[in-house]
C-alpha cells in the first residue's frame, strides 16, 4: 500500500504517490503487451487461429487508441476527428503503393520512407486543424473535431484517380527495407513491435515536463496559465504528435487489408477509437489497447454465432462498463490508476 507523503505547508505530495505506485501501472502495461504479442500462437493452440488478422488490427488500432488517449485520458480534449488522421496516413502510403504498382513516377513501395511521410502529415494536419479546434472547448472542440473529420470524409471520396467511394485494391503492401511484409506473421510483429515503441514514447511524454503541462491543463488551465505556462502551445503539440501517431496507424491499417478506401476516415472510426479508450480504461494507455481487443475480439466471436452480433456485442460492452467503471485498466490498476 502507499503513503501519501506530506508536502510543503501540509499539502499531499501526489509526485511523491505516483513515485511509489509507478511498478503496477508498469507492470499491467508489460502483461497486456506480453499477452498481445505472444496471442499468435495462443489463437493457434485452441484452434482459432482465422483470428490472426483481427489481432494485427488488434495491434493497429491499439496503437491509433494510444495516440486518442493521450489527449483524451491525459489532456482532456475529447476528439471525434482522429479516423481524418487514419485515412491520412492510409492515403499516403496508399497512393504511393498505387502509383508503383502503375510504374509511374513519385512511388514506392518501402515503408521506411512511405510510414515516416504518413507520420509528417498527420502531424502538419494536426497542427492546422488543431489551430482552430483548440480555439474552442468541451462540446464545442468535439463538434469542430468532428466537422473536420466529415469534411476530410467527403474530400477522399471525391479521389476518383484512388477508386473515389469505391476505393482500390492493392497489389502488395510495403517492404520494409529488405524485409517483405507479405505474411501476416511477420506482419503483425512489425506492427507489434511499433506498438511496444508508440507505448514506451508514450509513457515517456506524460511523465516529462511536458506531459506536466498537458495533464495540468486539463485539470485547471486558468492555473497553468498563472504560472506561466503556455497551456495552448502545449495542447497544440500534443494533438499534433497524437494526429502523428494515428497517421502510422492508417499506414499499418492499410498495409494491413491491402485496400486503400475513404470510409476509415469515416466519423464513426473515431467513435469506435472512443469505445475502445473508456472500455479499456481512459487515462491509462495500454487500455486503448485492451479496448481494442476486447471490442475486435468480441465482434469476430460474436459473428461466428449469430447474423445479430451487433447486439450482442452491445450488451456485452454495456456488461463491460457497469462492471469496470473505469475501464478494464481502471480495475486492474485500482486507486494505482496513473492520471
Amino acid at each position: 500500500m502507499s503513503r501519501i507523503a506530506p508536502g510543503r505547508d501540509g499539502i499531499p505530495d501526489e509526485t511523491h504517490v505516483e513515485r511509489t505506485t509507478w511498478w503496477r501501472p508498469l507492470l499491467i502495461t508489460v502483461l497486456v503487451l506480453v499477452l498481445v504479442g505472444i496471442a499468435p500462437f495462443l489463437v493457434d493452440a485452441v484452434g482459432l487461429g482465422y483470428l490472426q488478422r483481427s489481432l494485427t488490427r488488434v495491434v493497429i488500432l491499439g496503437l491509433a487508441a494510444v495516440a486518442l488517449d493521450f489527449i483524451v485520458g491525459y489532456g482532456g480534449l475529447v476528439s471525434l476527428g482522429h479516423a481524418m488522421f487514419l485515412a491520412l496516413g492510409s492515403y499516403t502510403t496508399g497512393v504511393l503503393l498505387v502509383h508503383l504498382s502503375r510504374g509511374e513516377g513519385l512511388a514506392t513501395g518501402q515503408a521506411l520512407i512511405a510510414w515516416p511521410l504518413s507520420m509528417l502529415v498527420g502531424a502538419l494536419f494536426g497542427l492546422g486543424f488543431g489551430v482552430l479546434a483548440l480555439r474552442t472547448r468541451g462540446v464545442y472542440f468535439i463538434m469542430v473535431t468532428l466537422a473536420f473529420n466529415q469534411m476530410m470524409f467527403f474530400l477522399f471520396n471525391t479521389l476518383e484517380p484512388y477508386g473515389g467511394d469505391d476505393g482500390v485494391r492493392l497489389p502488395e503492401r510495403s517492404r520494409l527495407g529488405p524485409l517483405s511484409l507479405e505474411a501476416d506473421l511477420t506482419f503483425f510483429y512489425v506492427c507489434f513491435t511499433l506498438l511496444v515503441l508508440t507505448v514506451i514514447v508514450f509513457n515517456i511524454l506524460i511523465r516529462s515536463p511536458f506531459g506536466w503541462v498537458v495533464r495540468g491543463a486539463r485539470d485547471n488551465e486558468l492555473r497553468m496559465k498563472a504560472i506561466g505556462a503556455r497551456t495552448p502551445r502545449y495542447q497544440l503539440a500534443a494533438f499534433a504528435i497524437s494526429a502523428s501517431f494515428a497517421s502510422l496507424a492508417g499506414a499499418l491499417a492499410v498495409n494491413e487489408s491491402q485496400f486503400l478506401s475513404p470510409d476509415i476516415s469515416h466519423w464513426t472510426q473515431s467513435g469506435e477509437l472512443l469505445v475502445m479508450i473508456i472500455v479499456g480504461g481512459m487515462g491509462s494507455l495500454i487500455g486503448g489497447v485492451i479496448g481494442a481487443g476486447v471490442l475486435l475480439v468480441l465482434e469476430e466471436l460474436a459473428i461466428d454465432f449469430t447474423n445479430n452480433w451487433q447486439f450482442f456485442v452491445g450488451i456485452g460492452l454495456i456488461l463491460i462498463v457497469l462492471v469496470a467503471r473505469r475501464g478494464v485498466a481502471g480495475l486492474l490498476l485500482g486507486r494505482h490508476r496513473n492520471v
